[in-house]
């Protein structure tokens, strides 16, 4: 598989291209979920059949947009995507897995230790969850497109950035006090169009008092 994952990457501006050793553990993750899959329920069946495909250009997307200026939280992670792939493809980023269910968040510790991934954090949780610092959070397949930008606010004021990710839907943003500061449009499963974008809180101080471009 390791071409086929080579193949998916090779489609995103990543800021470390990958070598044959981020490759081989990319490859190893998805075989150590495989084997977990087996027993519990991570991953949805298509998933576990094309990997690269369903899951590793989403993770490669988000890899390639977000920025290592804040802690990425992903929400409801699950099956590691895109918690931990993000970490492998950006170890200058720390991530914080929120997962409520055991043996998930069992599952996202071990790949944590399976990989020495220092900057994963898990935390068994519902969200929101208590946040002392700005954050950006993501969250994938588990709330409905519309209702995902006022669950990602739910989190409060340390949530600054929301990444969203849209596959035909197309719903409005609907949060006011945010603004669209990046996308990445790319091809998912069956090269269906897919997008990423990132939405940032805008500062209103510097917009009430007209400072900066």
């Amino acid at each position: 598989m390791s071409d086929t994952l080579r193949g998916v990457l090779a489609a995103f501006a990543l800021p470390t291209p990958p070598d044959d050793a981020l490759i081989a553990r990319i490859d190893a993750f998805f075989a150590l979920r495989a084997k977990w899959a087996q027993a519990h329920n991570l991953s949805g069946p298509r998933a576990l059949r094309d990997p690269a495909g369903t899951d590793l250009a989403d993770a490669a997307a988000l890899a390639a947009l977000v920025e290592a200026d804040l802690p990425l939280v992903d929400v409801g992670a699950g099956s590691g995507v895109p918690a931990v792939l993000v970490a492998l493809l950006r170890p200058d980023l720390s991530v914080v897995a929120v997962e409520p269910l055991a043996k998930r968040a069992a599952f996202l510790r071990q790949a944590g230790v399976t990989f020495g991934l220092t900057r994963l954090r898990v935390e068994r949780a519902s969200w929101p969850v208590p946040l002392s610092e700005p954050v950006q959070v993501v969250s994938r397949a588990v709330f409905p497109v519309p209702q995902w930008p006022a669950w990602a606010v739910s989190g409060g004021p340390h949530v600054v950035r929301v990444h969203r990710y849209l596959a035909k839907e197309r719903p409005e943003f609907g949060q006011p006090t945010f603004a669209l500061t990046g996308a990445l449009d790319y091809a998912g499963p069956d090269g269906t169009p897919h997008r990423l974008e990132s939405w940032s809180l805008r500062d209103v101080s510097r917009e009430t008092i007209g400072v900066g471009a």
